[in-house]
């Protein structure tokens, strides 16, 4: 089994690699439990290359804050491209009602379906293309923040 190779903590920035070619933004938020992070995901997109910087992470910029399987970030597929503050505030964090609870009750997800949010976010794979159309209604942080101009799959195929 191969090792992890990349170290990543709490306020680091990440790269989520898209369909087009173009990457979104994410940052750590906590480690939750040995195999989950929490992270926020953003409306940031840039190119996957030598990207580095500042980022805004303000709560304007949100698109989901969710718990996720960490391989991805343990073998360097979402690129850690620097460190900054956490901009989402704790009561945005994902699960935060199970923290003192040891998180049991807690939901996490695969990275893919991360990676699928996202892509589907930018238009690049369709929205509904789960059992349930709304599923990834359902992971954004706020409803608002679903985009005017999706791609859907057709009815029927």
């Amino acid at each position: 089994m191969a090792k992890p190779n990349q170290a990543w903590g709490p306020g680091d920035v990440f790269l989520v690699p898209q369909k087009d070619g173009v990457c979104s933004v994410g940052q750590v938020l906590c480690e939750m439990m040995k195999n989950v992070v929490s992270c926020a995901f953003y409306d940031i997109r840039v190119p996957c290359a030598d990207a580095h910087g500042y980022f805004d992470l303000g709560n304007d910029r949100a698109i989901a804050s969710l718990s996720v399987t960490k391989e991805q970030l343990d073998f360097g597929v979402w690129k850690v491209v620097g460190h900054q503050a956490v901009g989402l505030p704790r009561e945005a964090w994902p699960n935060e009602e199970c923290r003192a609870n040891r998180w049991v009750g807690a939901k996490f997800y695969d990275a893919a379906i991360a990676e699928s949010l996202l892509n589907a976010y930018n238009g690049l794979i369709p929205w509904d293309k789960y059992k349930a159309p709304e599923y990834l209604d359902n992971l954004l942080v706020n409803p608002d923040r679903k985009p005017k101009h999706l791609l859907y799959k057709k009815r029927g195929q």
